[in-house]
């Protein structure tokens, strides 16, 4: 179980009565992609695999990599060319092998999962990709982040912010929290705010222009490049569409880079939590949330923390 932190300077600062951060750096390879990575070594093994085959910004790989080494399989990162070298670092550093791969993620939807499934194909691989389109078991890691923050707390929190790439993330927490108020546990369903970088934001921009889909965006820059995504997936749409149990609605939001930098020196220097972009996306969003009214100075907040600083 990670750590459920009350953020209380970063509390006061943001003129909030209760925020917590659940702290996911803490994992084997410091991110909340190891929740993942542990149920896909489990169906690598459970299928006869001797490698898995992921395609990652940098965390996943490190994830795959990191458990992979630790179950006896071997394993290959594809990575974009601009991945951060000290994501690529850690990759190495557990033995996984690194194959680049220009305009990986600069790419319909359609066509990047048509590209990964070939390469796991031509290795004999299992094909770990952290995106339920792609691999229907791995959200099912993510969904313990939410049935955490339940029983640390006691109950379920107002809101909960969580940074969004593809939206598995985000699915996994709306499942779980679907399913803890239909059996009981909860009083209701909290209120999900899905947070992606100005430049990467094909989700909000779903959300932004009532569209039935998420459309592929090109070329998205951003100082995260763990959300740097040029798709995220329609399942994510649908949740931010679903009302069930909920008390306010969800909701999806963009943040400026300069936010983003400005929330991990908040936590580094607030609350001695070092975050990498991506891991900060989340508080720096905080307070354009709270400005616009979008959610109430009075809520129990939860931010989830999703990757460590020495990772990018």
């Amino acid at each position: 179980m990670t750590p459920l932190q009350h953020a209380e300077r970063l509390r006061i600062h943001f003129g909030l009565t209760h925020l917590w951060v659940k702290n996911e750096t803490v994992s084997l390879s410091g991110s909340f992609k190891d929740r993942g990575a542990v149920v896909a070594i489990r169906e690598a093994l459970s299928g006869g695999f001797r490698r898995v085959v992921t395609a990652s910004s940098g965390n996943a790989g490190a994830a795959i990599a990191a458990h992979a080494a630790r179950a006896g399989l071997g394993a290959t990162v594809l990575v974009d060319p601009a991945a951060p070298p000290a994501k690529l670092r850690q990759i190495r550093a557990y033995g996984a092998d690194i194959m680049v791969v220009d305009g990986l993620f600069n790419q319909p939807s359609d066509t990047f999962i048509e590209q990964i499934s070939r390469i796991a194909r031509d290795m004999d691989a299992y094909l770990a990709f952290f995106w339920e389109p792609v691999n229907q078991a791995i959200i099912q890691g993510f969904e313990v982040i939410a049935e955490e923050i339940v029983s640390q707390l006691g109950q379920a929190p107002d809101v909960v912010i969580i940074p969004t790439g593809g939206g598995d993330h985000l699915v996994a927490h709306a499942r779980a929290y679907i399913r803890l108020w239909r059996r009981g546990v909860t009083a209701f369903v909290p209120q999900l705010v899905a947070v992606q970088p100005e430049g990467a934001s094909p989700l909000v921009d779903a959300v932004r222009n009532d569209s039935p889909k998420v459309e592929y965006r090109p070329n998205p820059t951003t100082v995260a490049s763990g959300l740097r995504v040029a798709f995220s997936g329609n399942h994510a749409l649908q949740v931010l569409r679903d009302a069930t149990g909920t008390r306010a609605k969800h909701l999806a939001t963009t943040v400026s880079d300069a936010d983003i930098q400005m929330a991990q020196t908040l936590l580094g220097t607030f609350e001695g939590l070092w975050m990498e972009p991506s891991g900060a996306a989340g508080v720096g969003a905080l307070p354009s949330l709270v400005a616009g009214g979008e959610i109430a100075t009075d809520a129990t907040i939860v931010a989830v923390l999703t990757g460590a600083g020495w990772k990018d």
